[in-house]
């Protein structure tokens, strides 16, 4: 599939530019409209755009079924920003209405939420390290490990991160959840939170190996508010290759004549188009054989957390679940004895399939390359976040406004 490198713009959908082709939806991994459906669903959407209430069925079902991939503006010909437009018309739906009661449990800010069940619940190690990491020591250089990484803690318990100290809490997430669900002052609000915590702790360079952590600070944050100069964030997969290149991390166990398929993160496509280079990279240097799914890199199917992302959805459990077993399904038409992940909300998503077994982060792989010995707790992990979920998730008829973050 032939698209464009794009990084995400804060500017409306170009509805003058559009010429209601319906690419964007014809060619979407979730949509998948036939052509004159998707021609015709996009000259909707674009019509009701100040009125989402009054859009007719079809349409209210895209809206429902967006997964806030990102991957119809890469799509685009013209570079409308068709997603953009989506999120304009969940912001819309969002300050005329709230949000749905569902939702509630799956805002980055608020408390209880289905993350820090999952921290209340980790070993008394995981937990001390997670407090420690919430230490605010200055430091010039850092790894920032993001929500999603502090709930697999144990990922961390690698020589991988040997001379970096470790800053980050669920108390200065990216806000990344409230950007892809089009609550815009919301992120604005994280933007100037995660500023002054930066700042706070005198840093210039910052490690991330969640790639919505790297699009969020880099592309996304800047645009709404945030000043992160003299600050640079890096990808810490492109670190991690560089190691075991240069023999800085030796490698005394290979993975010769293993296949694997690789889950990609809804994020990297809109971080840097080389950015899928670094894991597959990384696999290949220890002997695996790279095979990719049907859908993959540009045109990945979201793990399933994105599918709970619209505001009709609601996180609810069926949207969610639903999302997951199609991609699963994409994972399995590879063929191939394992399944490797960069992002740990994946990771904790895929562990909830059948294939949860041979599914692996590759951090861990590159650990038990290395002659370590990965902790394998993230399957506990994942079930105490459905756990979670299931005990505390509110339904429900009714609507919220969340609070501000500051």
């Amino acid at each position: 599939m032939s698209v464009s490198f794009r990084p995400y713009t804060r500017k409306p959908f170009d509805a003058e530019k559009c010429t209601r082709c319906g690419l964007c939806l014809f060619r979407c991994p979730v949509i998948e409209l036939p052509r004159e459906t998707a021609r015709e669903a996009i000259a909707s959407l674009a019509k009701h755009q100040s009125d989402p209430e009054s859009l007719p069925e079809p349409s209210r079902d895209i809206l429902r079924k967006c997964t806030a991939c990102f991957a119809c503006n890469l799509i685009c010909p013209e570079d409308c920003r068709p997603a953009n437009l989506f999120l304009d018309l969940w912001h819309t739906q969002y300050t005329r209405q709230g949000l749905p009661e569902s939702a509630r449990y799956f805002l980055p800010y608020s408390r209880p939420n289905y993350r820090t069940y999952v921290l209340e619940r980790l070993s008394k190690e995981e937990r001390d390290a997670v407090d420690s990491w919430a230490a605010r020591d200055p430091a010039e250089t850092i790894f920032y490990p993001g929500c999603n990484l502090l709930m697999t803690p144990s990922l961390m318990f690698s020589r991988l991160f040997g001379g970096l100290p470790v800053r980050g809490s669920l108390d200065y997430c990216c806000g990344e959840a409230y950007f892809r669900m089009g609550l815009y002052e919301h992120v604005e609000q994280a933007a100037r939170r995660c500023t002054r915590y930066f700042r706070e702790l005198g840093v210039k360079t910052v490690y991330l190996a969640c790639t919505g952590d790297l699009n969020m600070f880099t592309h996304v944050l800047p645009q709404f508010g945030a000043d992160f100069s003299g600050i640079r964030f890096l990808p810490f997969l492109e670190r991690v290759h560089n190691a075991l290149e240069s023999g800085t991390l030796p490698v005394v166990k290979r993975f010769d004549g293993q296949t694997i398929t690789i889950q990609d993160s809804c994020h990297a496509k809109l971080y840097h188009p080389d950015y899928f280079q670094w894991p597959r990279k990384i696999l290949a240097f220890l002997g695996f054989e790279c095979r990719e799914a049907p859908k993959h890199a540009d045109n990945a199917l979201c793990c399933g957390i994105g599918s709970g992302i619209s505001h009709d959805a609601g996180y609810g459990k069926q949207a969610l679940f639903g999302g997951q077993r199609a991609c699963v399904k994409n994972l399995r038409a590879a063929k191939t004895d394992q399944i490797g992940v960069y992002c740990s909300g994946c990771l904790e998503m895929l562990m909830l399939s059948e294939s949860g077994h041979r599914t692996r982060h590759v951090l861990e792989l590159v650990q038990e390359a290395i002659g370590e010995h990965p902790q394998s707790g993230h399957r506990k992990a994942a079930f105490n976040l459905a756990l979670g979920v299931l005990r505390n998730q509110r339904g429900g008829s009714g609507r919220f406004f969340p609070p501000p973050i500051e």
